[in-house]
């Protein structure tokens, strides 16, 4: 492997690293946010959709530029214009204000987390798939770990230091990344607003896109309401029920680890319908068993079958579109994104109105949606995709 490809592939996984603490260090730092500028528990959750609701119309319209300008340019000015929005976060003097700023963060880092993904395959185009499970296993371990980072922090520097050390981090990733040469740009030309058009009504596409869609609800989900399941169900205590969201957490990464050796023998697409078989097999037994050791178990297997999903359908779809393949990511995260805003709603409501079993079993028939759109996928690529 050439050093320049090691080093671009260095970045690429710091910058996924780096945006995964963006977008995990607001819950970890919200109580002191709300002592800081006296807000209840209302605008705190307002303060998730600052942050997360901006990147579904910029991962959509981010895509065209990467393909047109390359990687580069978006991915630096991405984090650069993040850690500006955290800067300014440590001296936000109200909470509109802060709001704002969340919203140039979502802005910023989703611009850069796509440059950081679609930098993969030109880097690895032989096995995509497999470097995007071993790159994502970074996002992981920013999102879940950095925040005891953050919470320790805060309360032995403050929060506003806090903040500008993640700043001075994000500027590094934009920093090292201006001072290297990226592959050069796929697409030639201007780009043709038709293509898109074109594409969003792909067959390949809107299968992928159902794929995350699934999927997507499938981890939100399962992450958001693993502590209040064990907890009310089992009447496990709270310290108890964080160490086994945790251990779903290790086994996705630990799933995403192996997955990355797995998809060089079996193809991808393939992989995907056998983790979404053990993703039904675990969701179900989450849902039914009245063990908790047995319900602890299926969620570790839940973990390692949601592993391969998202970094391999990626990988699939840059090996159908190479040359567009920022605009197709940009395409199917913004379905996987709106995932997000869609479902979780929906099994809320279901645990309140039934209980929170009543809700895995809904995500329990998801899964089995994903089992059948990967399948519809796997059979309409060998007709007409061969």
């Amino acid at each position: 492997m050439p050093t320049k490809t090691r080093y671009l592939m260095a970045t690429s996984c710091a910058g996924l690293f780096t945006f995964g603490i963006m977008t995990s260090f607001l819950g970890a730092t919200l109580p002191e946010w709300s002592t800081r500028l006296s807000f209840d528990l209302e605008r705190s959750g307002a303060l998730f959709s600052f942050l997360y609701l901006p990147q579904i119309p910029m991962v959509f319209f981010i895509g065209p530029l990467i393909d047109r300008f390359g990687k580069k340019p978006i991915l630096v000015a991405g984090f650069f214009c993040s850690a500006a929005a955290l800067g300014g976060m440590a001296h936000a003097p109200s909470y509109s204000v802060l709001g704002a700023l969340l919203v140039v963060l979502g802005l910023g880092g989703s611009a850069a987390m796509s440059a950081a993904n679609t930098l993969i395959p030109d880097l690895y185009p032989e096995n995509p798939s497999s470097a995007f499970n071993l790159g994502n296993i970074f996002f992981g371990v920013g999102a879940i770990f950095f925040p005891w980072v953050v919470i320790l922090l805060t309360a032995r520097l403050g929060l506003p230091a806090t903040l500008w050390l993640i700043a001075l981090l994000v500027a590094s990733v934009a920093a090292v990344g201006l001072m290297q040469t990226f592959p050069p740009v796929r697409a030639t030309g201007s780009f043709d607003w038709s293509v898109a058009r074109r594409l969003a009504f792909d067959r390949t596409i809107i299968l992928l896109a159902f794929v995350l869609f699934f999927y997507s609800a499938l981890e939100i989900c399962s992450a958001g309401w693993i502590r209040i399941f064990f907890e009310k169900e089992f009447q496990t205590s709270p310290q108890v029920s964080k160490m086994i969201l945790t251990s779903f957490w290790v086994a996705l990464m630990i799933g995403r680890l192996a997955a990355s050796q797995v998809v060089k023998k079996i193809p991808g697409p393939k992989l995907v319908l056998g983790a979404s078989v053990g993703a039904i097999v675990g969701l179900a037994l989450t849902a039914l068993v009245p063990s908790a050791p047995v319900a602890i178990a299926a969620i570790i297997l839940c973990g390692l079958s949601y592993a391969p999903i998202f970094p391999t359908t990626a990988g699939t779809a840059s090996t159908h579109f190479p040359h567009i393949f920022g605009t197709v990511f940009g395409m199917i995260m913004a379905f996987a994104l709106l995932s997000g805003t869609v479902v979780p709603p929906a099994i809320g409501y279901l645990a309140q109105q039934s209980s929170i079993r009543t809700g895995l079993g809904l995500l329990t028939g998801i899964a089995v949606l994903l089992f059948l759109t990967q399948a519809i996928f796997i059979r309409h690529e060998r007709r007409h995709l061969s």
